[in-house]
């Protein structure tokens, strides 16, 4: 064979992997794109006041029980809510996590003058602590919650 033949052999060769390699890049980004939701794993973060959050999102009636719970929605999706909310003005600030448009997790309500309450939710409902604070961080009280209902204390019972 002659030097032009092999060079030309050589071209080819580097043509057809540069084919693989391109090929090969292209079908995993279509794979990776073809999640059926991608924005499953998302965990959504919503910061701002209180007037816009009115405006941004929208409570809706839980059909599926019959108290009156209602389920968060971003307007316009159609799936409920699932991430933290953060709302400020001067008086206030609240930080809630949601999820499936209900309140799930720690929550939090700061005054302006310092203190703040402290809950924990689960399923909409309050489960689990809720600590009140003064303006020093020093604790005012703390009730247990069960499923939506206080738990009485063991001083609460010897009464």
């Amino acid at each position: 064979m002659t030097l032009e033949i092999i060079w030309v052999r050589i071209k080819q060769t580097i043509m057809f992997t540069k084919f693989l390699y391109l090929f090969a890049v292209s079908f995993c980004f279509f794979w990776l794109s073809c999640s059926e939701n991608p924005s499953v794993d998302e965990e959504i973060e919503w910061k701002g006041d209180f007037h816009t959050f009115e405006h941004e999102f929208e409570q809706k009636q839980d059909m599926e029980t019959t108290d009156d719970s209602s389920v968060l929605y971003l307007k316009g999706e159609s799936s409920p809510f699932s991430g933290s909310v953060e709302r400020n003005s001067t008086e206030r600030l609240s930080m809630d996590n949601f999820e499936d448009g209900l309140l799930d997790g720690l929550s939090v309500r700061k005054s302006a003058d310092g203190s703040w309450v402290e809950a924990n939710y689960k399923s909409g409902k309050l489960h689990g602590k809720m600590t009140f604070y003064d303006g020093n961080g020093k604790v005012r009280s703390v009730m247990n919650y069960e499923n939506g209902n206080l738990v009485p204390q063991s001083a609460d019972l010897a009464e």
